[in-house]
């Protein structure tokens, strides 16, 4: 398995790519939805994208879920994620969240420290 460096370099290729935007802007913490300005469209094309280049599948849009164990996690859940989310992304802007994240929001916390999370766990070792 690629080391988390290399894996960081090709995911931010990636999504700077499919969200034409600068390396540069592609930070750890960025929210994909708020600061880079992805839409769905663009979820799917960064789901193919990193199918290709990681030679994986990746089933009904798993890779989204992020810390969340179910498909469809309940307000419970919600919240034990969130507070690990919290514990691993200080610097993710949680300030946007006055009232706390709800199923929505979910979106909005797809950074490409989770997508890198994700692949650590689905990558063969």
């Amino acid at each position: 398995m690629p080391s988390r460096a290399e894996l960081n370099d090709r995911v931010v290729a990636i999504v700077a790519e499919a969200l034409d935007r600068s390396p540069e802007d592609v930070t750890p913490h960025a929210s994909l939805v708020d600061d880079l300005g992805a839409e769905s469209i663009d979820f799917l094309d960064i789901g193919f994208r990193i199918e290709s280049a990681f030679a994986i599948q990746i089933p009904d849009d798993e890779i989204w879920k992020g810390a969340f164990e179910k498909k469809d996690p309940g307000p419970a859940e919600i919240e034990g994620a969130v507070a690990r989310l919290k514990a691993a992304l200080p610097d993710f802007r949680w300030d946007r969240f006055p009232n706390g994240v709800s199923r929505g929001d979910l979106p909005r916390l797809i950074t490409v420290s989770t997508i890198l999370d994700y692949l650590e766990r689905k990558l063969p070792a």
